[in-house]
C-alpha cells in the first residue's frame, strides 16, 4: 500500500493449506481476519491525520493562506503509518519549514501526548520528508550504566549522556569549549564528573588538573597517576591553590608565544597535551580565600583575587593553547564564579536540580518555562545547553559508587614516565 504500511496478521501464510471443509473454513477466518486488521489500520492512520492536524493547528505549525472564501489551513501532510510500537508515520514539511519546528518550544512534548506518548523523535529522510517516532515513555526515567571504557586521546568524544530521543550525546575534550556545571547537592553533579573523569584518565594527550576543596574530585583518586602533581585540594594552603593556577596560566603563555608560524592554536600531543583544569565547588574556593586576612598595601595581591584573575585568563585565552575549564558550582551566579564575562566563557553548559532562577541564569531566558518542573529533577538528570544545541534534558550516565570511581582511575590513570 503507498500510504499505511500493513502488517500481515500473526499467523497469516499461505503454505501447507488443510483440504476439506475444515480447511476453507480455516482460510476464510483467516482471510477475514487480515482484512478486518488492515481495515482497522487503514482507520487507525485516518484518525491520526486529523489529530495531527488538529495539533499542527493549534500549534500553529502550519501555513495560513488567503482565497476567495476566507482564510484556509495548510499543514504538512502525512504519508506512511506505521502502527509499530513505536508508532512511526512519515511527513513532508512545508515550504519553509524545518524538521525541529516539531520539536522546538515544547511542541514535541504536545505533539506526543496527543498521540498516546511520553516524547517526540524526529529523523530526517529526503527532500522534505521526515519521520516521526512517537516514543511511549520517558527514556530519561531509567538511568543507564557507564562502561568500563576510556578514550585513547582528547581528539575522542567521551559520553556525556542520553537526550529524550535516546540519543546519546558525545563530546571531545579537545574541541574548544568550557564546560560549567550546576546543581544542587545531591543532583549528580559529582556523579558527572566521576564518569567524564575516569573516561579521560588514560588518554595520553590528555591532563587533568585543577582545584578541589573537597579533595574528593581530585586527590586521592588520582594518587600514582600523571596527573596528580598538577592538582591541589582541601583548605589547609589556600595559597597553593592561587600558585597552581598561576603556573597553568604561565604554561599557557609559553604555549602562546611558541604557536607555529601559520598556525592560529596548539595542536594537542602527548607533549603538550589538552590541559583541563577542573574547578571543584569554586564559589567555595573564592569565599575560603576572601576570608583570608588581606595583605597590607604593597605587600601583595589577595589570594582571592590572584585566583579570580588567573581563572579568567585561562577561560579567556585558553582556547588556542589546548586549555579547558570545567567548573562546578551549585549556583552560577557571577559573583559566585568571578564575574559574568567568566560565565559567559562557558560554551558547554549543564544544570542539575536547581531552581528556575538559576537554570534561567545558566542557559538563558529560554530556559525558564522549564525551571518549574527542573526544580524537582531526579538525580542525574541535567538540562544541557550549548554547541549548537538547544537546552534539552538528559540523563547522564551512573559510574557506580565513589569506590568504583577510584578503582577506575588507578587501573586506567595514566602514569608519568621514568
Amino acid at each position: 500500500m503507498s500510504i499505511e504500511h500493513v502488517p500481515p496478521t500473526p499467523g497469516w501464510h499461505r503454505s501447507g493449506r488443510a483440504r476439506g471443509p475444515a480447511g476453507f473454513l480455516s482460510r476464510h477466518r483467516a482471510r477475514r481476519a487480515q482484512r478486518d486488521y488492515e481495515a482497522s489500520v487503514v482507520a487507525f492512520a485516518h484518525a491520526l491525520r486529523g489529530e495531527f492536524r488538529e495539533t499542527c493547528t493549534g500549534l500553529h505549525i502550519c501555513h495560513y493562506v488567503q482565497v476567495a472564501a476566507g482564510i484556509t489551513v495548510r499543514t504538512p501532510r502525512v504519508g506512511e503509518v506505521r502502527p509499530g510500537p513505536p508508532l512511526r508515520f512519515t511527513v513532508e514539511l512545508l515550504p519553509g519549514q524545518e524538521p525541529g519546528d516539531f520539536t522546538a518550544k515544547q511542541n514535541g512534548p504536545r505533539i506526543a501526548h496527543t498521540l498516546g506518548g511520553h516524547g517526540l523523535r524526529v529523523e530526517p529522510l529526503a527532500g522534505r520528508w521526515v519521520r516521526l517516532v512517537v516514543l511511549q515513555h520517558d527514556p530519561l526515567r531509567d538511568g543507564f550504566g557507564l562502561p568500563s571504557l576510556t578514550v585513547p586521546t582528547g581528539a575522542e568524544p567521551v559520553i556525556l549522556g542520553r537526550t529524550e530521543d535516546g540519543t546519546t550525546l558525545g563530546h571531545a575534550i579537545a574541541d574548544p569549549a568550557h564546560l560549567g556545571v550546576q546543581g544542587q547537592n545531591g543532583s549528580g553533579k559529582s556523579a558527572f564528573c566521576y564518569g567524564l573523569l575516569s573516561q579521560l584518565a588514560a588518554a595520553p594527550d590528555v591532563l587533568v588538573t585543577g582545584s578541589d576543596i573537597t579533595g574528593l574530585l581530585l586527590g586521592r583518586a588520582w594518587d600514582g597517576t600523571a596527573h596528580r602533581p598538577h592538582q591541589v585540594v582541601g583548605t589547609h594552603d589556600l595559597a597553593a591553590h592561587a600558585v597552581l593556577l598561576e603556573d597553568l596560566v604561565a604554561e599557557m603563555d609559553r604555549r602562546l608565544a611558541a604557536i607555529p608560524p601559520r598556525r592560529d592554536k596548539i595542536e594537542p600531543i602527548a607533549e603538550t597535551p589538552t590541559v583541563l583544569v577542573v574547578l571543584e565547588e569554586f564559589p567555595g574556593l573564592l569565599r575560603a580565600a576572601d576570608a583570608l586576612p588581606k595583605p597590607k598595601r604593597g605587600e601583595g595581591v589577595p589570594v582571592g583575587d590572584r585566583i579570580r584573575t588567573a581563572v579568567l585568563r585561562l577561560l579567556s585565552e585558553g582556547r588556542k593553547a589546548a586549555f579547558r575549564v570545567l567548573m562546578l558550582a551549585q549556583r552560577f551566579e557571577a559573583t559566585a564564579v568571578g564575574g559574568g564575562y567568566a560565565r559567559d566563557q562557558f560554551a558547554l553548559r549543564l544544570s542539575f536540580r536547581v531552581p528556575a532562577d538559576s537554570l534561567e541564569m545558566l542557559h538563558g531566558t529560554d530556559a525558564r518555562p522549564l525551571g518549574q518542573e527542573h526544580a524537582n529533577a531526579d538525580p542525574g538528570v541535567a538540562y544541557l545547553s550549548g554547541l549548537g544545541r538547544d537546552c534539552e534534558r538528559i540523563r547522564v550516565p551512573y559510574l557506580g559508587d565513589y569506590g568504583e570511581y577510584v578503582d577506575r582511575v588507578q587501573a586506567h590513570g595514566r602514569r608519568a614516565e621514568s
